[in-house]
C-alpha cells in the first residue's frame, strides 16, 4: 500500500504516524515545507519519497504530487495513492482537494464545512437536537451591537473559521465591543458567553467509521485563559460518561468519517452537553502521547493497521488519568528539580515545546499519570503554584 503523507515533520510527535505506518509495511511518499535533510534522520528512513513544497500553494503541491506518482511508478509501484494524510487542521481543506484531483477515496471540498466553519456546525448541532450557544455570523459593528444587545453582556467573538483560542474574545459591554470589532478581519461569529467547564470526546474510528477508541479530556480552565497567559492544565479521564459517548458517537456518525481521528468540545453543563466545535483530526500538542499512556497503548500504530483492514489492537482498559502541566518563563514555588523529584515515578515525559505551542501550550510540557484522578488534580495544582 502506497500513501501520501502531508506534513510529516510537524508538529514533531507525528512523525511518528510515518514510523507506524513503515512498521506495517505500508510506503510513505510525503510532502512537506521542511528541507528533506533537516528531518531526522529516523523519520527520513521511514519515507520511500520525499517532495518539498509550500503546501498554502495548490499548484505546487500539484506538481509534487505528480512527481511522487511518477516516481513511484518508475519503482514498479503502479497505481494511485491509497490515502491522503496529514491529520492536521491547517491541510483539511488540501487534502481534500487532492483527493479529488486524484481520485482518492477520502473528504472530498463539500465534506470540508462543517469541519471548518463553526457557523455550520452549528447547524450540524441543531440538527441532532443538541443545546447550543445562541448567537450568528455578524458582518458589520452595527449588527453586532444589535446581536449583543439582544444576547446581553458578556458576549464571545470569535473567528468563523478557527482553531482553539486563537482568534477569541471575551466581550463584557459595548465599549469593549466598538473597541475589539473594528480590528477584526475574519468572518466573525458572535455569541452567548458560556460559563462552564470544557471537556473533549476524542477518539478513532475505523474504515466502516465505528468508534475504536473514545476519551475524555477535561481542562482546568478554559484555552481563552491560556492565552491571556494562565499556565495551561488538563488531564485524559479514566472514564467516558455515557452521555458524552453517546452525543459524541452521533455527532461523529452524522460527519461520516472514516478511518479518522476525532476531537470534539463540549461544555459540560451537568445536565447536558453544549457541542462547541468539532474537528477530523487528532486533538493537539501532546494529548494523543497523554491517551496512549492513559492505556499503555499505541494510537499511531493502531491508525496505520486500520488503514490495512487490519484489527487496531488496542487495550480495552484505561489504567490512567494523565495529566499535563505546561508552565513559562517565571518563578514557580517548585523549581524544575524539585517539580521531577515531586512527580517520581508518575512523571511519564517532559519537554520544551515547539515555540507555536508556546502561547497556549506553555513553554515547558510535563505529562505525568495516576490511578487516581484526585491526585492528577493535586499535581497540576503544585506545579502551577507560583514561587
Amino acid at each position: 500500500m502506497d500513501i501520501l503523507y502531508l506534513s510529516p515533520e510537524f508538529p514533531p510527535n507525528y512523525a511518528t504516524f510515518v514510523r507506524r505506518l513503515h512498521a506495517e509495511g505500508i510506503r510513505v511518499w510525503a510532502i512537506g515545507e521542511a528541507d528533506f535533510y533537516s528531518l531526522p534522520a529516523e523519520l527520513r528512513a521511514c519515507i520511500r519519497w520525499y517532495a518539498r513544497a509550500a503546501l498554502a500553494r495548490w499548484e505546487r503541491v500539484e506538481a509534487a504530487v505528480h512527481e511522487l506518482l511518477e516516481i513511484k511508478h518508475a519503482q514498479g509501484f503502479e497505481g494511485p495513492f491509497a490515502w491522503v494524510e496529514s491529520h492536521n487542521e491547517a491541510w483539511l481543506r488540501l487534502e481534500a482537494w487532492i483527493n479529488e484531483r486524484f481520485d482518492i477515496p477520502g473528504l472530498r471540498r463539500t465534506d470540508i464545512e462543517p469541519l471548518k466553519k463553526k457557523s455550520v456546525m452549528k447547524r450540524l448541532f441543531q440538527d441532532a437536537r443538541l443545546p447550543v450557544a445562541r448567537g450568528a455570523v455578524v458582518a458589520s459593528l452595527e449588527e453586532a451591537l444589535r446581536l449583543a444587545a439582544e444576547l446581553g453582556y458578556p458576549v464571545c467573538l470569535k473567528p468563523n473559521e478557527g482553531v482553539g483560542a486563537r482568534g477569541v474574545h471575551r466581550v463584557d459591554d459595548e465599549a469593549a465591543l466598538r473597541e475589539i470589532f473594528p480590528r477584526l478581519t475574519e468572518d466573525v461569529l458572535l455569541e452567548d458567553w458560556i460559563s462552564a467547564p470544557i471537556v473533549t470526546f476524542d477518539g478513532l474510528v475505523d474504515l466502516e467509521g465505528r468508534v475504536v477508541f473514545e476519551n475524555r479530556l477535561v481542562y482546568g480552565e478554559g484555552v481563552v485563559d491560556y492565552a491571556a497567559g494562565r499556565d495551561p492544565f488538563f488531564y485524559v479521564s479514566r472514564r467516558v460518561p455515557e452521555g458524552l459517548a453517546a452525543v459524541g458517537g452521533e455527532l461523529v456518525r452524522r460527519l461520516g468519517l472514516r478511518r479518522k481521528f476525532f476531537h470534539i468540545e463540549f461544555f459540560d453543563r451537568g445536565a447536558d452537553w453544549v457541542p462547541i466545535e468539532l474537528n477530523a483530526r487528532p486533538p493537539g500538542g501532546a494529548i494523543l502521547d497523554m491517551m496512549n499512556y492513559s492505556i499503555d497503548g499505541d494510537l499511531y500504530r493502531a491508525w496505520a493497521r486500520i488503514l490495512l483492514g487490519r484489527p487496531p489492537e488496542l487495550p480495552a482498559a484505561k489504567k490512567y488519568a494523565v495529566g499535563y502541566v505546561g508552565r513559562r518563563d517565571k518563578p514557580y514555588a517548585l523549581s524544575h528539580e524539585d517539580l521531577l523529584a515531586r512527580l517520581g515515578g508518575r512523571l511519564v515525559e517532559w519537554g520544551e515545546n515547539p515555540p507555536l505551542f508556546w502561547e497556549i501550550m506553555g513553554r515547558t510540557r510535563y505529562l505525568f499519570r495516576a490511578e487516581d484522578e484526585e491526585e492528577i488534580l493535586a499535581l497540576g495544582a503544585e506545579a502551577r503554584r507560583e514561587g
